[in-house]
């Protein structure tokens, strides 16, 4: 099982010498107490299950590799404690996002209690004793504990790093079981097991997670795959699922992890700020590789279970499942602070998309479907209106996108038709305007973005009409669009064609009153799938993106529109583009998450103190500054672009296995001690506002405690 956050091992007095009496395996008095200090574990003489493992399914050659060498301590109790300082490995996570680790204590014999336990909060812990399980001894293979034969035809092998407990279990053949019971037992500090869709959180007496069981996913040697899911029964947790589909023999991951990263990496997803001061993510793709591109990355799984991020804590918890799982999808913040989601891609190529729309209620943690759209679509453009309303304009579905525009009432909870666009399009960027209508540009002609336009219209909802505005100096997909303090509109980067044969750093602003672009300054960076938000001095604050097929940036970049300039500012600590970036009002802050990476999706989320966000170098690029070589050839054209011969609209090919979740962000990423990374401010600073912000959010609630960085 996975396990990831915050464990560190500590001294946990009487309380646990009592407790762990009951972990160690029976023996007569006679026999001698359990070692202490290092341990060597021989491994069989011939047929090592490493070996085996790494035969059969050569995706764990990468994922054994972080841990060979390391060391298993035993303690007073009998019980085996990996020793971290024994890892080597450069791409090993020495913590999790919140800087907390994790410290598992494994039994000598598998029918023993294995305990995860929190570093921060020691008195938060789960144990857990399988049932009808063998007395398996362990032995320590290449850095991973093996316990051989622990259930009928099946080894169990853990990994384990500061960040995660591994656990595979190696199932040879149908006789084997595929439901599993553990008998658990619980810290003081953790009050509940919680079931949440498919997986299961060990919370506190305030609903605060710290501890998560993921739902199992099972891979045979041809690479199919299935998931399943872990149930608590009483005082049991049952991990099962459905092998039949998978040849053997097959390898099934269930994992206990920390909740300072989200459950799964996630790109396309949708983020929104609820009235409580948390943080709601929906959607999404994860296990995928990012191409750098408008071409849609390789998805292994499309999410419909969300997840929470308090930012107190810094920690994530599971907020239910949607009714389907969706990417590509529309989420906008209802006036009641409940949350709209609409559309989106059903499947990892995008093949197929729905008209499922629900909204989120904070209050029951929980979606409930309001109806749907006249057709499936994905790459809506979506706005809240003044009046309350939720624009849904566009979308695609499969290798066609529709000019379709809906409008959502939260009053009565009913979707009406509204005038369409002048032209179909999807993965467009909408911002309202200080007038109350709503500019809508660029995008693409299908989803996997054959063609990018150029054009752009404006929707005036009092009228219930469509206007067109100039076109844009060039044709723009997986750009960004923010609005300025004076009611013009900034726009800038993306690619004028779908395969990105240039990236863009250009920018440009619309002017309302002449319903027409003029040119911009162009950035420091070329970037596509970048994100854009208007500080509350009215800078605007460019997060990330891609500068090219396999490189997406850590640059972040504040647009200054007295001054018409760009300056770079502190850079990210992990790589991102087509990620989400929320502003978060009350708390002066700005928060990126997920998205995807050159070789992965992120786990991670990042925060910006936007009261203390300053250039790190004097200058910038003036409004006169013109676009570099690689952007002159594309601004040319003041028409939408058409599909080009390379472009192809089939899926992306089936993504190779993620990298392992405890490995590192990728190389040159930074990391401090604090959970969500804080750019602009020092991490005091930081947590006062947040713990401001969510006492301005929610008078009632009790005084958060703010824990040290």
């Amino acid at each position: 099982m996975t396990s990831s956050p915050r464990f560190v091992s500590c001294a946990l007095g009487a309380w646990l010498l009592t407790s762990t009496a009951l972990a160690q395996p029976s023996r007569s008095a006679a026999s001698p107490p359990p070692p202490t200090g290092p341990v060597a574990l021989s491994a069989p003489a011939s047929d090592r299950v490493v070996d085996q493992a790494r035969f059969l399914f050569p995706q764990t050659q990468g994922w054994f590799r972080l841990v060979a060498g390391a060391v298993f301590t035993a303690g007073f109790d009998g019980r085996l404690v990996p020793d971290y300082d024994s890892l080597t490995h450069p791409r090993v996570r020495r913590a999790d996002n919140a800087g907390y680790t994790i410290v598992p204590r494994y039994p000598l014999r598998f029918d023993g209690w294995m305990r995860i336990a929190s570093g921060q909060h020691p008195d938060a812990w789960v144990e857990l004793r399988p049932v009808d399980a063998r007395g398996a001894v362990a032995s320590q293979q290449d850095g991973v504990l093996v316990y051989p034969d622990a259930f009928v035809d099946t080894d169990v092998l853990y990994k384990s790093t500061p960040t995660h407990a591994d656990e595979y279990l190696l199932v040879r053949s149908r006789a084997a079981p595929t439901e599993w019971t553990y008998r658990f037992r619980r810290g003081p500090r953790i009050t509940a097991i919680r079931q949440t869709g498919t997986a299961i959180e060990a919370v506190d007496s305030q609903g605060r997670a710290w501890l998560r069981a993921g739902r199992p996913v099972a891979v045979d040697r041809s690479g199919h795959r299935v998931t399943g899911e872990v149930v608590v029964r009483d005082n049991t947790l049952v991990v099962r699922i459905d092998l039949s589909t998978l040849e053997m023999p097959a390898l099934v991951d269930p994992d206990w992890t920390s909740t300072a990263d989200m459950s799964y990496g996630r790109f396309y997803a949708a983020a929104n700020v609820l009235p409580s001061g948390r943080v709601l993510a929906t959607g999404g793709c994860s296990a995928s590789v990012c191409s750098g591109d408008l071409t849609l990355p390789a998805c292994r799984t499309v999410l419909r279970e969300a997840e929470t991020l308090e930012l107190g804590s810094r920690t994530w918890s599971r907020a239910g499942d949607d009714t389907v799982g969706r990417f590509f999808h529309a989420a906008e913040s209802l006036e009641s602070g409940a949350v709209l989601v609409a559309g989106g891609c059903i499947d990892p190529a995008c093949a197929s998309t729905t008209p499922s729309v629900t909204v989120y209620d904070p209050a029951s943690s929980s979606f409930g479907a309001v109806g749907s759209l006249a057709e499936g679509r994905a790459g809506i453009a979506s706005i809240r209106l003044r009046d309350g309303r939720v624009l849904l304009a566009g979308g695609c579905s499969g290798a066609t996108c529709s000019a379709r525009v809906e409008l959502y009432d939260p009053r009565t909870r009913t979707l009406t038709a509204a005038a369409p666009m002048a032209t179909a399009r999807g993965r467009a960027e909408v911002v309202l305007l200080r007038d109350g209508r709503a500019l809508v540009t660029g995008g693409c002609t299908s989803i996997q973005c054959a063609g990018v336009l150029a054009s752009a219209e404006v929707y005036d909802p009092t009228a219930d009409r469509w206007t067109s505005a100039t076109p844009m100096s060039t044709p723009r997909g997986g750009h960004f669009a923010a609005l300025l303090d004076d009611g013009r509109v900034l726009v800038g980067g993306g690619c004028p064609d779908g395969a990105c044969t240039s990236f863009l750093r250009s920018t440009e602003i619309y002017d309302p009153a002449m319903a027409r672009f003029a040119p911009g300054p162009s950035m420091m960076q070329m970037r596509v799938g970048a994100e854009a938000v208007r500080m509350p001095d009215g800078r605007v604050l460019i997060n990330q993106g891609c500068s090219g097929r396999t490189d997406c940036d850590l640059s972040n970049e504040v647009f200054n529109p007295r001054t018409s300039t760009f300056a770079r500012i502190e850079d990210a600590v992990t790589s991102r583009a087509f990620h989400s970036f929320v502003l978060h009002e009350r708390a002066h802050l700005a928060v990126a998450i997920g998205g995807c990476q050159p070789r992965t999706c992120s786990w991670w989320n990042e925060t910006y103190d936007l009261s203390n966000i300053h250039p790190v170098e004097d200058g910038g690029v003036d409004a006169g500054a013109s676009d570099v070589p690689s952007d002159a050839s594309s601004d040319v054209p003041r028409r939408d672009a058409g599909p080009r011969p390379d472009v192809s609209d089939a899926a992306a090919p089936d993504a190779p296995a993620p990298l392992d979740a405890a490995t590192l962000p990728p190389p040159g990423a930074r990391s401090n001690a604090c959970g969500c990374t804080v750019v602009g401010s020092t991490g005091s600073g930081l947590l006062g506002k947040i713990g401001l912000a969510a006492l301005g959010l929610a008078l009632t609630a009790r005084r958060r405690r703010r824990g040290a960085r």
